[in-house]
C-alpha cells in the first residue's frame, strides 16, 4: 500500500520502519483510507486514496479540519450523533466507532460513512470505511476491534517512537563538537520484529559529509527473543540482567577498525538508556579532545530531556519527571523500572544531602552519564540510581569514590525498595 509520511517538524529525518506490512493487513479489510493524527493534532502519515473520501486529507491537515469536514457532510439529524462520536475519541487508550448517514450526493457511491478512531498516547489513527450497506459497514468495523490487530497498534506505536527518536536525535546533530563531526558520527541499533519471535537488526548511521548529516540503515543480524526497540545498557563483568536477547550496550571502549582505533562514547538520555554510540578516532582526542567530548557527553545527556519531556509516547513518559536539576525523587520507582524491570526493587541508590552551594553539582560532575540524577529541592537532597551496581560494589566502592571527590554528605547506599519504604 503507498503511504505518505514525513519526520516530526524540526527532525531531520523520520522513523526507518514504516509499518507498511502490518497496514496492508489492515487494508484488506477496511481498505486503505487512513491517517495518523501526531498529538491529535496534524497528519504525519497518510495513504494517498483518503483524498478521494476527504480532499484534505493530506500531510500537515489538522484533525479539527477533518472534524469540520464530516459536520459539512453528515446528514443534519447526526450532528447530535457525531458530538458524541467526538466525545469518546478523547480518552488515551482504546478505540471508538461508529456510522453516520450522509448528506444527499455529498460522498460519491456512498451514502454512509464509518469511522474507527484508534487512541494512543501519541495521538489519533483514523480509518474511514464509506459504504452503502449499514450492516456491512458496522461489520468491516467490528473486525477492526479484533485483538489480532494488536499487532498493527505495535507498528504504529514503533513507528511513532522511533520518530520521535530521531527528534531527539536532531537536537544531538545541531550540537554535535564540530572539531569531531568529519571523523566521527553516531550509531545506534534498533530491533524490529521478525517471523518466529525473532528480532531483527537494524545498524543506523548519521555521518556528516557534504555539510549536512546523512543516514545509512544497514540490515544485522537476527537474534532470538522479542524486540525492545532500545538496547539495555551493562558494564563488562557486571550483575545487571539484560531484559532482552539484544546484545549489551557498553560504555566508552575501543575498537580497532582496519589500522585505526576509535573509542565509542554511548549517549544517554537522563542517564536512563542508551540512545546510540559516538565512535571518535583516538588521534582525535588528543590535546584536550578527550575532555571535550566527555563534556559533550555530559551535557547533551541532560540537556536532551527537556526536549524530549515534550514527546507524547509512553516511551519517553518518564521525562516527565524532570525538574531543572534532575528527576524528582517521586520518578524514582518508575525510572528503575524502565533500567532493569525484572530486579528494580534491588538497585542500589546513593543518598546523599547538600552542605553547600555547589555540592549538588559536584556529584552530577563525579558520577557517571549512565546513572540517573534524582534531586529533592526542599530537602537539599538527591541521590543516584546506580546502574549495574552490586551491593558491595556500591558499599566499598562508589561511596568511598565520592567521598573524597565531593563536599556533600554522601549516605550509606541501599536498595530501591529500601528507600521508597522509609527503611
Amino acid at each position: 500500500m503507498i503511504l505518505s509520511h514525513r519526520p516530526l517538524k524540526g527532525a531531520l529525518f523520520g522513523s526507518a520502519f514504516l509499518p507498511g506490512d502490518e497496514l496492508e493487513s489492515l487494508a484488506k479489510i477496511c481498505g486503505t483510507n487512513m491517517a495518523l493524527f501526531y498529538r491529535s493534532y496534524e497528519v504525519i502519515l497518510a495513504s494517498p486514496s483518503l483524498r478521494m473520501v476527504w480532499p484534505d486529507g493530506v500531510l500537515g491537515t489538522s484533525i479539527a479540519k477533518f472534524r469540520e469536514f464530516m459536520e459539512e457532510l453528515v446528514a443534519p439529524a447526526e450532528k447530535l450523533h457525531l458530538g458524541e462520536f467526538w466525545k469518546g475519541t478523547e480518552g488515551e487508550e482504546g478505540s471508538v466507532s461508529d456510522v453516520f448517514l450522509l448528506r444527499a450526493g455529498k460522498l460519491k457511491e456512498a451514502t454512509l460513512l464509518g469511522l474507527m478512531v484508534f487512541r494512543f498516547s501519541w495521538g489519533r489513527f483514523l480509518v474511514v470505511v464509506p459504504g452503502e450497506n449499514p450492516g456491512r459497514v458496522r461489520e468491516t468495523l467490528g473486525l477492526l476491534s479484533q485483538p489480532s490487530l494488536e499487532i498493527v497498534r505495535a507498528s504504529l506505536d514503533r513507528w511513532v517512537e522511533d520518530s520521535e527518536a530521531e527528534y531527539v536525535l536532531t537536537q544531538l546533530m545541531e550540537r554535535f563538537p564540530e572539531e569531531f563531526r568529519v571523523g566521527s558520527g553516531f550509531f545506534r541499533k534498533v530491533g524490529v520484529p521478525a517471523p518466529e519471535s525473532q528480532t531483527q537488526i537494524f545498524d543506523i548511521s548519521y555521518v556528516y559529509r557534504n555539510r549536512k548529516w546523512q543516514r545509512e540503515i544497514l540490515e544485522g543480524e537476527i537474534v532470538a527473543g522479542p524486540a525492545e526497540g532500545i538496547f539495555v545498557w551493562k558494564r563488562p563483568g557486571g550483575v545487571g540482567k539484560e531484559s532482552s536477547g539484544l546484545p549489551p550496550v557498553f560504555r566508552e571502549r575501543g575498537v580497532r577498525i582496519g589500522h585505526e582505533i576509535l573509542i565509542r562514547f554511548s549517549v544517554f538520555l537522563g542517564g536512563v538508556f542508551p540512545l546510540g554510540d559516538i565512535p571518535v578516532p583516538i588521534n582525535l582526542l588528543a590535546n584536550g579532545g578527550l575532555l571535550r567530548m566527555n563534556r559533550f557527553i555530559r551535557e547533551i545527556s541532560m540537556d536532551l530531556v527537556p526536549t524530549a519531556q515534550s514527546l507524547t509516547s509512553n516511551h519517553f513518559r518518564f521525562c516527565r519527571f524532570w525538574t531543572e536539576s534532575g528527576f524528582s525523587i517521586k520518578g524514582l520507582e518508575e525510572i528503575a523500572r524502565i533500567m532493569d524491570s525484572s530486579n528494580w526493587q534491588n538497585q542500589m541508590v546513593l543518598p546523599f544531602w547538600e552542605t553547600g552551594p555547589d555540592s549538588l553539582a559536584e556529584i552530577k560532575s563525579a558520577c557517571r552519564v549512565s546513572d540517573p540524577f534524582f534531586i529533592d529541592p526542599e530537602k537539599n537532597m538527591g541521590l543516584l540510581l546506580l546502574r549495574d551496581c552490586s551491593e558491595w560494589h556500591a558499599r566499598n566502592v562508589v561511596v568511598r569514590h565520592f567521598r573524597k571527590r565531593v563536599s556533600a554528605l554522601v549516605e550509606s547506599p541501599m536498595t530501591v525498595s529500601r528507600f521508597l519504604s522509609g527503611e
